[in-house]
């Protein structure tokens, strides 16, 4: 019990820190990790993979909250664009819940896999999204915001990958596409949790769980990792940013195909 609690700590500790060096959800970190943890206690994949997802959404509601508020006092935030865009990322998080949940759980881990590998991959080779002359507006969210609202969900993350580049590429600033993203977190979490909190209705499948939603992991990782954000954002300052993202970057495309294989 204690090593599984310092395990859960350790994983809080590291998303945060990560997420607030590197500005990348911490699902990336939480989902694998709590995977192998749940594993190594002899549950099956194929309970393991999505509660390892839906815990990690649930993490969010608590450092997605605390990344808005950073971004917030700083003026980051385009609130107008959150209107927009997160409702239909929300939508897209719930259908891709109920998705995840409906999977085979070594399928799921392969999903996961696959669309990190992509992930890391990027992160490697530093792709940045082109610079563009267009007037800051998040075009096609009524389809693009369900269409990472759902991978984002079937991933566990916050949709950070996803939402920068579109951000981006749709003419605002890296910063205030961060700053917007981040924004975009919370709604993620909230409608990816309601659709596995609807899929897990009345079903146990873990002690402590409610559904997919491992409770104690859930409440561990999301406070610890919510502290340790704040340390990643003095780091960020201090520390090369490019070389962190490419070494991160390696390991992700490491676990990625752990997870896969």
């Amino acid at each position: 019990m204690l090593l599984t609690i310092s395990m859960l700590i350790l994983t809080g500790a590291v998303a945060g820190v990560l997420a607030g060096l590197l500005g990348i959800g911490g699902g990336l970190v939480i989902v694998p990790a709590l995977t192998f943890i749940l594993r190594a206690q002899g549950v099956d994949v194929g309970i393991a993979a999505p509660v390892a997802v839906a815990t990690s959404l649930g993490t969010m509601l608590l450092t997605s909250a605390s990344a808005i508020w950073f971004h917030d006092r700083r003026g980051g935030i385009e609130w107008p664009a959150v209107a927009r865009l997160g409702p239909a990322v929300a939508v897209g998080a719930a259908a891709g819940a109920l998705l995840a949940a409906q999977l085979p759980g070594l399928t799921l881990a392969r999903i996961f896999a696959a669309l990190a590998f992509v992930i890391g991959l990027r992160m490697l080779l530093a792709v940045r999204p082109p610079r563009t002359e267009r007037a800051p507006w998040p075009r096609g969210w009524p389809l693009v915001g369900p269409l990472i609202g759902a991978v984002s969900a079937l991933m566990g993350i916050g949709g950070g990958s996803f939402n920068v580049p579109y951000l981006a590429r749709n003419g605002y600033p890296m910063v205030r596409a961060v700053a917007i993203a981040s924004a975009c977190g919370w709604p993620i979490a909230l409608g990816g949790l309601a659709g596995f909190v609807v899929a897990g209705w009345g079903q146990t499948f873990l002690e402590h769980a409610f559904g997919y939603i491992h409770i104690p992991a859930l409440l561990i990782i999301g406070a610890t990792g919510a502290a340790a954000a704040p340390l990643g954002v003095a780091l960020a300052h201090r520390l090369p940013a490019t070389l962190l993202k490419r070494v991160f970057g390696l390991l992700l495309i490491l676990v990625a195909v752990r997870m896969a294989w």
